[in-house]
């Protein structure tokens, strides 16, 4: 059924979408297209006949400090601890240390985003071991009976070639007999879609 907006009439748009943007406009639009399945051009055009105002989204950056230097190149703090620090994005300290050439010593440990999907999985009470291989890949999250989980950065996981590993990846799990799930870093900003994602990819699980 076509939703009117203002002047405009859509006719691929649906009323809960529509829901949708009134209640989260100030998410970033990607954020909400990715929501919802709408291009985010016409997320913004929505919202403007909405006459919804918008806070602009500034970019958080690292300092460019001799301090902060010094923290990139010691090869033992982990993108996600610099990131705590300076209050930015794993994947900012991901991009600096790229720009600069700076490698970092591989070791365990978790992305910011990992994170929350862990507090998610507990919270819904789902046993699971962390960074399983299966072959050569590693999977975030895995939860038994072949289901695996993996959470995807949404700057880390748009590189051309780690997409091609992804595809590779999931191919593999799928001719395997695994079960596979995505979690992408823009849908964690509504907890309750990611928790329904992971409810009914573990429907049959035992309580």
């Amino acid at each position: 059924m076509p939703v009117k907006i203002a002047n405009r009439t859509f006719r691929n748009i649906e009323q809960w979408q529509v829901d949708y943007i009134k209640e989260n406009y100030q998410l970033k639009l990607t954020e909400i297209a990715s929501a919802i399945g709408v291009d985010y051009r016409r997320v913004g055009e929505i919202i403007n006949l909405l006459g919804l105002k918008r806070t602009r989204h500034w970019k958080l950056y690292l300092p460019k400090s001799s301090e902060v230097l010094e923290e990139l190149k010691n090869p033992y703090l982990s993108h996600v601890e610099i990131a705590a620090k300076y209050g930015v994005t794993d994947a900012c300290v991901a991009r600096r240390r790229k720009q600069l050439g700076i490698q970092v010593r591989r070791k365990n440990y978790d992305t910011l985003i990992e994170q929350k999907v862990e507090k998610f999985l507990i919270e819904m009470d789902l046993a699971y071991l962390k960074q399983k291989r299966i072959n050569k890949w590693s999977i975030d999250f895995y939860l038994g009976r072949k289901h695996c989980l993996d959470v995807h950065g949404s700057w880390s996981h748009s590189i051309p070639k780690v997409k091609d590993r992804d595809k590779r990846k999931q191919a593999y799990l799928k001719s395997h007999g695994y079960y596979y799930l995505v979690i992408h870093e823009e849908q964690l900003a509504q907890k309750d879609i990611v928790l329904q994602k992971i409810k009914e990819f573990t429907k049959g699980f035992p309580c």
